[in-house]
C-alpha cells in the first residue's frame, strides 16, 4: 500500500493520540481494508483482549479522532487493535 505524506502524518497524529492515553500500544502494520482499498487500517497490538472495557474505552476513544480526520482531510483511518497470539 503507499500512503501520501498527509496520510503518514495523518497516522503519526492519530497514534499519538492513542498513545496519550493508551502508551502499551504498538504499531503493527498499515493495510487496505478488506472492504475498502481506499480505507487505511492501522493494525496495532498492546491492548489487554481480556479487558473488554478496556477494549471498548480504546475503540471509543479513538473514534472521535478517526471521525475528526475523515471530515477534515476526506481518509477513512482506523486504528485497528488485533489480539496477540500466546
Amino acid at each position: 500500500m503507499t500512503l501520501n505524506h498527509v496520510q503518514e502524518r495523518l497516522i503519526n497524529e492519530l497514534m499519538d493520540y492513542a498513545r496519550q492515553k493508551y502508551p502499551e500500544i504498538e504499531f503493527g502494520k498499515i493495510t487496505d481494508s478488506p472492504s475498502s482499498s481506499n480505507h487505511v487500517w492501522v493494525i496495532i497490538k498492546g491492548i489487554d483482549w481480556d479487558d473488554d472495557d478496556k477494549v471498548m474505552d480504546f475503540i471509543e476513544y479513538v473514534a472521535g479522532k478517526q471521525e475528526d480526520i475523515l471530515v477534515e482531510y476526506g481518509y477513512p483511518i482506523s486504528l485497528m487493535p488485533i489480539r496477540m497470539s500466546t
